[in-house]
């Protein structure tokens, strides 16, 4: 029956979208079935890397809602081999997407669930790293500038079982996910549309029964197997993967915020508290496996093969080949609140060596917004300027190049910005304010993305993909009374999608 599978499988990928960006068939993975029903672990919050012990109802994300949940209760996992990390995908909805209604262009998000197995009995915890990514293409190895945000948790609970684990990221690791692929436009397409999540297991168990990686994420389903009311539009489910989309928008995305439950509406029951399924919008039935740490050997994108379904209530109830298709996405609910607003920095701090002002510290340079080119949404702040005297003016600088491993001494500090342009219009003379803090903004009308100065041909460029700019603030700083007294902010960096 496998075999059979693989086969129809081998013929119909190749036409299907979300292999846009693979040259090949995925290979297939059998995934493993958990021995014991899983736990929940309790609450892990970020700030403090600590634990809150207890069933589901002490989870710490508030009024948030799931923006995105593939949760359903399947008993299987997948492990993780030494240097391999595994990427999904799925969407985010924006305000455009046809496929829900409500979406959101902005997502901040607070919190997410994660379920894993460590099947080695002698390890009380483990560890793994996981990343997201606002922008992916499915079956196919993340690429960019990094990702969106990247936690390392330590200390969670092992002891040979399976868990759910809520992650709390409040308190300075919440990060902005925009809808629809990171640019807030639904443009019907799995490439454009999607956001991905990677997990890496850093434990280092072994699995006493196999002798293999002992740990990996937990299958979580998809809406064929979440939904009875999910169509396949290419046919009986053995016939091989659906057409893009894959179901009517009526079932999409079930257990989202967006949308009401499917008719398998219970994913997790830990101490007599339900939870809500969810199959993942547009999550495909498949996975990338990025094993480059490892030598690359087994990187591919996959499927999982051989192993039972859900049960009949939940879509399922056969084995593969028969009653349902293997699916293959992972555990993940993301929650999130409608406000990115102070979360959506963009920029990355450079090296550079900058000179403390008078307030007594370096000052800041960083830039929140969007770094998508087409939503001309930036904001060039300046932090940690100078407060005595109060007031103190400024000008932010751009350039193409990182001098922070040879910075330009000049006034009393550096310069860190190779090449760089003044944004010097009557607008973009800025006053820093009571807190220190000077900002420019295409919303305010003193920033065009469209021509960033530079010092050097061709003395102006538009912020493109693939671009890297530099900023910092160049400003007042009476630590003495000659004419050298500036000094300039420590460098950010953007990339421009």
């Amino acid at each position: 029956m496998q075999s059979h599978w693989l086969t129809a499988l081998l013929v119909v990928a190749p036409a299907t979208a979300a292999f846009a960006q693979t040259s090949t068939a995925p290979l297939s993975r059998p995934a493993q079935r958990i021995p014991a029903p899983k736990r929940f672990g309790g609450t892990y919050h970020v700030a403090s890397s600590t634990f809150t012990r207890g069933h589901a109802g002490v989870r710490s994300r508030g009024a948030a809602d799931a923006i995105y949940a593939a949760n359903a209760d399947v008993p299987y996992f997948a492990a993780i081999e030494p240097g391999e990390q595994f990427q999904d995908t799925g969407i985010v909805p924006g305000s455009t997407n046809t496929l829900v209604a409500g979406g959101r262009d902005d997502n901040l998000v607070t919190g997410f669930d994660f379920a894993y197995c460590d099947l080695d009995p002698t390890l009380a915890t483990t560890s793994f790293e996981i990343d997201f990514y606002e922008s992916a293409v499915p079956c196919a190895a993340f690429v960019g500038p990094g990702p969106t945000a990247s936690f390392v948790l330590s200390q969670l609970p092992a002891v040979g079982q399976c868990w759910v684990v809520n992650v709390d990221v409040t308190g300075g690791s919440e990060f902005c996910i925009r809808g629809d692929g990171g640019d807030s436009v639904f443009q019907d397409s799995d490439d454009l549309d999607s956001f991905g999540w990677a997990i890496r297991y850093t434990g280092g168990g072994t699995n006493p029964a196999t002798g293999t990686s002992s740990a990996g994420p937990l299958v979580g389903a998809d809406p064929q197997a979440t939904d009875t009311a999910y169509l396949n539009l290419n046919g009986p489910p053995w016939a091989g993967v659906p057409v893009d989309p894959p179901a009517p928008p009526s079932v999409e995305g079930t257990g989202t915020y967006y949308n009401p439950l499917s008719n398998c509406t219970t994913a997790f029951v830990p101490g007599g508290v339900p939870r809500p399924a969810g199959s993942g919008l547009r999550n495909p039935d498949f996975y990338y496996i990025d094993a480059s740490a490892a030598g690359g050997a087994t990187t591919g994108c996959y499927y999982f093969l051989g192993y039972f379904n859900l049960s009949a209530a939940c879509g399922g109830g056969g084995p593969v080949g028969s009653a349902s298709r293997p699916f293959a996405a992972f555990y993940m609910e993301l929650s999130g609140t409608d406000s990115c607003d102070g979360f959506r920095i963009i920029s990355t701090p450079t090296s550079c060596p900058a000179t403390p002002n008078t307030s007594g510290v370096p000052g800041a340079c960083e830039v929140e917004g969007s770094a998508f080119v087409l939503n001309n949404d930036v904001l060039l702040r300046a932090r940690q300027l100078p407060t005595t005297p109060a007031g103190v003016f400024g000008i932010f600088v751009h350039g193409l190049a990182d001098l922070s491993s040879t910075p330009i001494q000049t006034g009393q500090g550096v310069l860190c910005v190779g090449g760089a342009g003044r944004l010097q219009a009557l607008n973009q003379i800025q006053q820093a304010n009571a807190l220190g803090v000077a900002e420019v903004s295409v919303a305010a009308g003193n920033l065009n993305i469209g021509a960033l100065p530079l010092s050097v041909p061709p003395f102006a460029i538009a912020a493109s993909s693939g671009v890297t700019s530099y900023f910092a603030f160049w400003h007042r700083d009476f630590g003495s009374p000659s004419a050298s007294a500036f000094n300039f902010t420590a460098s950010c960096s953007v990339v421009w999608q």
